[in-house]
């Protein structure tokens, strides 16, 4: 699953619990790990003289609240659903979730959008509609693209999670992670947890706050899709069954997300069943998971674990035959992933693609995109100027960042201005002609949290997943580290979770 990118600007120590939710007392975080029980957070400083800096006048007015100061935490967190977020996201949590007023929300999903038109435009913007070019040039071997596109004429689904940064002035794409295989989706669940803290949902009620519901965004898809399978095979109507299926080998790891995310699409009129792919059957012209039968697979395995080797090509098309012949529906379609790995984004600011840009276009790679290049010897157009783009990255080092072009956790990131000029021109080396991208390095500005023992306000830098699902802004995950931790923010990296309430989400009925 992915979870990256890099970072740069930040300070502290935000909520952690102890051992986890199932074991000791279930009344709050502690101060930091500990081997004790959880016994809640300190009461953090008054302010008054002064307040931190705020991106919005939203948060502004967090911090002129009588919860402004401390962090938020209920005082006896519901188990179970203490227990979800522990399981599906990380046992350490930010002090305080993250604001955004309406007209931020309908900006970054316009901009999400735009940049998905984009990507998905990219085979008839340079390969004369050649998928097969399109798959070769962002690094698809060939068995990966006959994988990929073996149902012809089908479409990439608009299912993906932005990683991003907020250099003060507006939001900045680190990539887009457009695929199935996403962490975070149970963010909304740490959202309600905090609603049981008393000063947030006062503050919450005040405002008008509210957030997306990930999981039942998703559910509409899966239930779309489903419909669609049934109507086609001819199959009487029923409440959709998905699989939520990952590769067998890489389910032990994802599986208890997994778990968690079917729980929460019960609710919802979907019957989830969490599996892997060693434990699918056809049996009587259906797809069948522990002899039931499912509508819809929801894919949490990649294209590089269908091709690690031999004996797993043969696996995975022996299984996407039988989905084909059984009519059983992938979300997202393989094909998806040509167009989310690194190289597909930087293609956006290809000479020949941007030729090809109206003014709106233009101006939103301008804004929202990073300027982002293949590493590949040879002249490029920087800024407006050609240069060569090698001796061009070796003396802006401390403005790049040299990043793998397929890669999770921020795995083989090289942020320029934390090495010497020898250890980067050694990774230069070593990646030029290879499969990596080099890319502006974007300046996140802060965002400021209880500390939690005292001390003011703290700054830290957050990287934030925006869910898209169809065309609509589908919620947002968190996951902030101080500065001086490291560059990559990852959970590998010992992040911090955390979670948005926003104005637009309250003026819209039903989508809590």
């Amino acid at each position: 699953m992915n979870d990256t990118d890099t970072i740069p600007s930040a300070i502290p120590a935000p909520l952690t619990t102890s051992s986890g939710p199932t074991t000791g007392p279930i009344t709050g975080p502690t101060t930091g790990p500990t081997t004790g029980s959880a016994t809640g957070p300190t009461t953090g400083p008054t302010l008054t003289a002064s307040l931190p800096a705020a991106r919005n006048a939203l948060t502004e007015r967090w911090f002129r609240s009588d919860a402004g100061a401390a962090p938020v935490w209920p005082e006896r967190p519901d188990p179970e659903r203490w227990a979800t977020v522990a399981e599906a996201l990380e046992d350490r949590y930010l002090t305080r979730p993250v604001f955004l007023d309406t007209a931020e929300v309908t900006a970054l999903e316009a901009d999400l959008n735009g940049t998905v038109d984009l990507l998905f435009s990219l085979p008839e913007r340079l390969f004369d509609g050649d998928a097969h070019a399109f798959a070769a040039a962002v690094g698809l071997r060939p068995e990966q693209a006959r994988l990929a596109l073996r149902a012809p004429g089908q479409r990439p689904a608009r299912i993906g999670r932005a990683d991003l940064y907020h250099d003060g002035t507006g939001f900045r794409l680190l990539e887009f992670n457009l695929s199935s295989a996403l962490g975070g989706l149970q963010t909304p669940e740490l959202n309600r947890l905090l609603l049981e803290d008393e000063g947030l949902a006062a503050f919450a009620a005040s405002e008008g706050l509210a957030f997306p519901d990930t999981v039942g965004e998703l559910a509409a898809v899966i239930r779309e899709a489903a419909e669609e399978a049934l109507a086609e095979t001819g199959r009487p109507e029923h409440a959709p069954r998905v699989a939520l299926m990952d590769w067998h080998a890489g389910y032990a790891k994802t599986g208890p997300e997994i778990r968690a995310t079917a729980r929460l699409l019960e609710p919802h009129g979907i019957e989830a069943i969490p599996c892997h792919t060693g434990q699918v059957r056809e049996q009587g012209g259906r797809v069948t998971v522990d002899g039931r039968p499912v509508d819809v697979v929801y894919r949490y395995f990649t294209l590089g674990e269908l091709t690690a080797d031999a004996s797993a090509l043969a696996t995975a098309e022996e299984l996407l035959d039988t989905f084909a012949r059984c009519g059983v529906p992938v979300l997202s379609p393989l094909r998806t992933s040509m167009h989310g790995n690194k190289r597909a984004l930087s293609m956006l600011w290809d000479d020949r693609c941007v030729e090809t840009y109206d003014t709106a276009e233009r101006e939103l790679v301008r804004r929202f995109l990073p300027w982002t290049r293949e590493l590949r010897p040879g002249p490029a157009v920087i800024r407006g100027e050609r240069h060569d783009l090698l001796d061009h990255c070796l003396r802006h080092r401390a403005e790049l960042v040299l990043k793998p072009s397929h890669g999770l956790g921020g795995v083989g990131t090289v942020v320029g201005r934390s090495v010497s000029d020898e250890a980067w021109a050694a990774a230069l080396a070593q990646a030029v002609g290879g499969r990596y991208v080099v890319q502006e390095l974007v300046r996140p500005g802060p965002e400021f949290f209880p500390g939690q023992e005292g001390g003011g306000p703290e700054p830290w830098t957050l990287n934030w997943g925006a869910f898209l699902f169809g065309r609509r802004y589908a919620g947002a995950f968190l996951r902030g580290l101080p500065t001086d931790r490291a560059d990559v923010i990852s959970y590998d990296n010992k992040a911090y979770a955390g979670c948005v309430f926003d104005a637009r989400s309250g003026e819209e009925a039903g989508r809590v």
